[in-house]
């Protein structure tokens, strides 16, 4: 009987203990405003290589953590066993490598939308239909059921999410992301920009630049990049379709919490 006892015992502890680290989590980003603020001066764009379109990371420097840490650590590890789990049906391990294992997301809004502000026109060749695209590209995302949702805004001061075009990049990409994230993994502004044209100036097709905008929201909610070219989050993305397996990726990062996964020896 203590054998049949035993594995349940652990499952629910660790779920208590996810649900301690969701609360804690929840709880702190009420006075997480400041830091993510004064993260916008110390700011490091990373590109990777020559993809069409890729993020552009901001980091926060770590604070000192005052949770116990026999929960903090059996909270991580849950976690990375949750990665484990589905490490062959999402591509949420590009996601670990490339944020030194920090789980990054927008944080849990109680069914608050992501404000989203579309910049029409400055740029040449802009039309008015490309706003259109976008919001083809967020509506995409939204009924993917990931448990994210958009509203467009006409103030910068309240978006979440900022959208403009450019006519062109200097290197080749047609697009770009940069995201803000505090020290516990949690996102919180996201500007993309989307080309007109390509490097060598050529005009953008309208599936093109569905394609861009709908990997590029990909990014703004948290996605990395996928191996897989099937997907629409692989670095030249050649599809405006979301896959499954983006969309499960999607599903899983939001039944996370945001932080780090690492134990407290930092492995």
């Amino acid at each position: 009987m203590a054998r049949l006892l035993l594995p349940v015992l652990t499952g629910l502890l660790l779920l208590a203990v996810l649900a301690d680290r969701i609360t804690r989590l929840a709880s702190a980003s009420l006075n997480a405003s400041a830091p993510a603020a004064a993260a916008d001066t110390n700011r490091a764009a990373v590109a990777r290589g020559p993809a069409r379109a890729v993020v552009a990371p901001v980091t926060l420097p770590a604070t000192p953590d005052s949770r116990t840490p026999t929960l903090d650590r059996l909270a991580r590890l849950a976690v990375r066993q949750e990665l484990i789990r589905y490490a062959g049906q999402t591509y949420l391990d590009s996601l670990i490598t490339t944020t030194d294992s920090v789980v990054r997301r927008w944080p849990d809004r109680n069914g608050e939308p992501l404000k989203v502000l579309i910049v029409e026109g400055a740029a040449p060749g802009y039309a008015p239909r490309m706003a259109g695209l976008v919001r083809q590209a967020l509506d995409r995302w939204a009924q993917a059921g990931v448990g994210v949702r958009f509203a467009e805004v006409r103030d910068s001061a309240a978006a979440d999410i900022v959208v403009r075009w450019i006519d062109r990049f200097d290197i080749d990409r047609a697009g770009q992301t940069d995201l803000t994230w505090d020290q516990l993994g949690r996102v919180r502004r996201a500007t993309i920009s989307l080309a007109l044209h390509s490097t060598a100036g050529a005009a953008l097709s309208d599936p093109a630049l569905l394609s861009v905008a709908v990997h590029e929201t990909g990014h703004a909610i948290g996605l990395p990049h996928s191996a897989d070219s099937n997907d629409v989050m692989f670095p030249s993305t050649r599809t405006s379709a979301l896959s499954e397996r983006d969309v499960r990726t999607a599903q899983v990062l939001y039944q996370l919490p945001p932080g780090s996964v690492k134990d407290v020896t930092g492995r």
